[in-house]
């Protein structure tokens, strides 16, 4: 017994579709030390793998669902863990989410991009420009001053008035 037959051999028994499990077990079994006997080495790797998913096909072909609740050792066949990892949630949900529904993990700033500093730049400039100009205005020197206003004047007066009634006093 060659590869290719032993690989129609899986196809034929498969076929079958042998209800018992154990009656199942057994014909894989037979099959397999058939071959064995034949050629002195081990089946092909993919026929021994159609062969286990033959013994198992309750488990595989199982709807359920929830199989993982209901069965002490569940397995799952590739569309079910699949299915499974679609709907699983990453831990980030429950260390970051709370009851509220509001994400409560640390905020990051982040980095801005080039084009934004660039532009932040710009606008800061200008905006110290402004300010500075406008610190010019307010800083600089006024005009000096050389003639004296007319209420300076008389406040100077008023000034000598007392004080001339205060010498007559003394």
């Amino acid at each position: 017994m060659n590869k290719d037959q032993f690989a129609a051999a899986v196809t034929e028994l498969i076929a079958q579709g042998i209800d018992d499990r154990a009656e199942r077990i057994e014909a894989v079994r037979t099959l397999t030390d058939k071959y064995i006997s034949a050629t002195g080495e081990t089946p092909d790797t993919k026929q021994l793998e159609r062969l286990a998913d033959y013994i198992l096909r309750e488990e595989l072909t199982s709807m359920d669902t929830h199989k993982v609740q209901h069965e002490e050792y569940p397995f799952l066949s590739e569309h079910q863990f699949d299915r499974r990892h679609r709907r699983e949630v990453s831990l980030w949900v429950a260390e970051n989410l709370g009851a509220d529904g509001q994400d409560h993990k640390p905020k990051k700033k982040r980095m801005r991009s080039k084009w934004e500093h660039t532009f932040m730049d710009r606008g800061i400039r200008i905006d110290n420009r402004a300010r500075k100009a406008q610190y010019r205005r307010d800083t600089a020197p006024g005009p000096v001053i050389t003639t004296m206003s007319e209420p300076f004047v008389m406040a100077r007066k008023q000034a000598a008035r007392w004080r001339d009634s205060l010498s007559l006093v003394y």
